[in-house]
């Protein structure tokens, strides 16, 4: 992937990473595939525990937390807990899931944010020490939305902490690269430590300021963590789209079929790229088994 900036060396620094669940939510499978059952069914809540040889241990998204049931008790945001009704075991929390692997919240050094859906989102209270960092256009529209209009927009500002625009960065203030090959359809990418370790790629549609992350693994593979960018693997790989109903659950769905097209692209032209959807469940199988 030629995309780093202009005289840096093209093999950046490896991370490793670790897919965690943090609990999960049902819905019906039928709103995010068309060919998916009208029942409820399981969709996992992605953190992703990212290991950096200089930056320590960083998180892409918390997945949920206890903050979710206090910020969901009174209406009108109770509907939100009661449109996904949200399954958390305590062996599932993100304090619980770090502590086995040796990592205590308060090392937690960066939280990379793909968008402020709660179930992205949930434990960032839970973090004292991590700066934060994002895509401005979504945040804009965390701050801009009234009370009623951040719920249809599934957003809960009452789950950042009170310090959060102080630990706040955006990735724009990162080194632009440009992308090359099929990758230049996603526009540019933000080398946020500025070594070509992790890729900040905006890819918009399903909010307006969508951060994925590209990056390449400790068994030297690449892997896009492309959050809620699509639900399922088969959106991308075969263009099988949602059920139209879930048009009106996009912020713009244009934007989202253009950044459909552009993922089925590289997995086309990088068949060993792996595309991680927050909540494929079998995408997340396939890169990580143990990982339930």
């Amino acid at each position: 992937m030629r995309m780093f900036p202009q005289g840096r060396a093209l093999m950046p620094p490896r991370v490793s990473l670790e897919l965690l669940r943090i609990g999960h939510c049902r819905h019906c499978e039928r709103m995010v595939r068309a060919d998916g059952h009208w029942h409820a069914v399981e969709f996992p809540a992605l953190s992703v525990l990212i290991r950096h040889p200089q930056r320590g241990a960083l998180l892409y998204d918390t997945g949920y937390a206890e903050h979710f049931f206090r910020a969901t008790d009174r209406w009108p945001e109770r509907l939100y807990r009661w449109t996904t009704p949200v399954h958390l075991p305590a062996h599932e929390t993100l304090g619980a899931q770090l502590a086995r692997r040796g990592v205590q919240l308060e090392e937690i050094a960066w939280c990379l944010i793909s968008h402020f859906h709660a179930d992205h989102v949930g434990g960032l209270r839970d973090l004292p020490n991590a700066h934060f960092l994002c895509l401005r256009a979504d945040y804009q529209q965390l701050r801009s939305c009234s009370r009623l209009g951040g719920l249809r927009r599934a957003l809960l500002p009452q789950l950042l902490p009170e310090d959060f625009d102080r630990r706040l960065q955006f990735a724009e203030q990162a080194p632009l690269c440009a992308l090359t090959g099929a990758w230049q359809g996603l526009g540019a990418a933000y080398d946020l430590f500025e070594d070509g370790s992790v890729l900040a790629v905006p890819l918009p549609g399903h909010v307006p300021g969508q951060m994925g992350l590209w990056l390449r693994d400790q068994h030297d593979r690449e892997v896009l963590l492309c959050a809620d960018a699509v639900w399922s693997s088969a959106t991308w790989s075969a263009l099988q789209w949602p059920a139209w109903p879930t048009r009106l659950l996009m912020h713009d769905w244009r934007a989202f079929r253009r950044t459909v097209q552009q993922l089925h692209a590289l997995s086309h032209a990088y068949p060993e790229l792996a595309i991680l959807p927050s909540h494929c469940q079998p995408s997340l199988d396939r890169y990580q088994p143990e990982w339930r």
